[in-house]
């Protein structure tokens, strides 16, 4: 899923992964490419938004988090 804003009519990307674990074990990895305006989202907020994304994949936001990357996506 990407999530889509700009800066300046430029879009900046970042590839973010994430990986969850539910109670009863079961675990989640998402992984993919959002775009966040850095004058308006904070780091904090994406990662809100990015939990929002595997809470939507588990269809509940009842896990706790293993591991959680955000990296611009350049090189």
């Amino acid at each position: 899923m990407n999530t889509k804003t700009t800066v300046a009519g430029k879009a900046v990307g970042f590839h973010y992964v994430l990986t969850v674990q539910t109670r009863s074990s079961e675990q989640l990895t998402v992984s993919s490419v959002a775009t966040f305006d850095p004058a308006y989202f904070s780091r904090s907020q994406a990662y809100q938004e990015i939990r929002a994304i595997a809470a939507d994949e588990l269809g509940h936001g009842d896990f706790t988090v293993l591991f959680f990357s955000l990296e611009p996506d350049a090189f």
